[in-house]
């Protein structure tokens, strides 16, 4: 019987081990999850600002292409 209450006492003992790693697991996976969605937003910003600087290139580029100072523009490629 002995030895049946320490095999009980031993899987109590390994069942809050496993508990204590699965919500420090969970913990860590929300983590990662809200550091993810926050790369995610910056990533979304960069893209917007790439797209803005993109148009305003663009644009002087007919400015000077309109103006002929096509020299520039050929150093650039």
């Amino acid at each position: 019987m002995s030895g049946s209450i320490a095999s009980y006492d031993q899987l109590v003992r390994q069942v809050e081990a496993l508990k204590k790693e699965n919500s420090h697991l969970r913990r860590e996976l929300e983590d990662n999850s809200n550091h993810l969605s926050k790369l995610e937003n910056e990533t979304s910003d960069m893209k917007e600002v790439l797209k803005h600087l993109q148009g305003k290139l663009e644009q002087e580029a007919r400015v000077m292409v309109s103006s002929g100072q096509t020299e520039v523009l050929d150093q650039l490629k």
